[in-house]
């Protein structure tokens, strides 16, 4: 059996991996937030913008 199809060397690697993927998810989450909340507070202006003011 080669070393890298070993169970342990297989849940090292699996360990490291989901080790790595949420550090990239936690790195890109305040990111996501940002964009969000850029949109959000973004569109009532556009909202205003569309409303003819006839009153």
């Amino acid at each position: 059996m080669t070393r890298i199809n070993r169970p342990d060397t297989l849940l090292t690697e699996l360990k490291d991996i989901k080790r790595r993927l949420h550090a990239l998810e936690t790195a890109q989450r305040p990111t996501a937030a940002a964009t969000a909340a850029q949109t959000i507070a973004a569109e009532p202006e556009a909202a205003e913008a569309d409303t003819p003011e006839s009153e």
